[in-house]
């Protein structure tokens, strides 16, 4: 079943578009990465895609329905955002913040917390690995635990999908495969669909069903990572030359970056799997 469907979408700031023409689809319980250079779009087809946009055109239907019909809460039903790990502005502790995934579940602001909020906040926290958290403040978690709060807040959101901006920024490698390992778990056993836009192809590439490659803001190559993780493709898109290794325990293609367009490293030729 297509969770959320994309065609000729446009979607910018201030009059400016900043992405064109986009067509995907997004199947159900699948996990689909966005990559491409700074300034791409990742960021932006993130938020269009809930209508997060000012300037969105085209066609965006989530469970068939046209999002551009629906109220907000409608689609924060549906889709959850997790952003970039930032400073917090207000020092909230961890179960305070999680149980603001709850909010679009109540009918008011001043109402209190159900059987089914205190479940769910409990559980966000327990999948996450916070519970012994929870009465800490934001400002006093490393940037990996705060990470894990704000995945724990958007699953507390009880929706069938999460999108994630760049979810593996300003981590080091030990958590940045903590959250992955996370995000994989959630999709094969909690049944979500994940869409996150990723700048590490090699973090992603094992987790993904599939990817999507912008280009200034256009798709530049689409489909399951063994088939379009090649070297023409690399090229294309960030302007590097690569050598490909073929993982022994998946078959999945791994990367090496090299310093610019028609660099290629010599010592590592042998080692080199031709996917041109």
């Amino acid at each position: 079943m297509k969770l959320i469907e994309v065609k000729n979408l446009e979607a910018g700031y201030n009059h400016q578009p900043v992405l064109h023409g986009i067509s995907f689809d997004l199947e159900a319980e699948e996990f689909l990465a966005v990559c491409g250079p700074n300034g791409s779009g990742k960021s932006t087809l993130i938020k269009a895609l809930q209508r997060l946009t000012p300037l969105a055109r085209g066609t965006v239907n989530l469970e068939s329905k046209n999002i551009f019909r629906l109220k907000s809460r409608q689609i924060a039903s549906r889709l959850a955002y997790v952003p970039q790990v930032s400073e917090p502005v207000f020092d909230f502790s961890v179960e305070e913040t999680v149980a603001m995934g709850r909010y679009v579940h109540q009918e008011s602001k001043l109402t209190g917390q159900s059987g089914r909020d205190r479940f769910q906040i409990d559980e966000a926290m327990k999948l996450t690995g916070i519970t012994s958290l929870r009465h800490k403040k934001i400002s006093q978690l490393s940037g990996g635990e705060r990470q894990r709060v704000l995945i724990a807040r958007a699953l507390a959101q009880e929706t069938p999908a999460l999108l994630l901006d760049e979810p593996s920024s300003n981590l080091d490698i030990n958590f940045q495969l903590q959250i992955y390992h996370l995000l994989k778990d959630l999709q094969k056993d909690k049944k979500k669909t994940i869409l996150v836009a990723e700048h590490n192809l090699n973090l992603c590439i094992p987790y993904c069903h599939q990817l999507i490659f912008l280009k200034e803001g256009q798709i530049a190559a689409s489909g399951p990572p063994g088939e379009v993780i090649n070297r023409e493709v690399i090229r294309r898109v960030f302007e590097l030359e690569v050598e490909l290794r073929e993982n022994t325990s998946s078959g999945l293609p791994e990367i090496s970056f090299i310093h610019s367009a028609g660099q290629i490293n010599p010592e590592a030729k042998s080692k080199v799997v031709d996917r041109s």
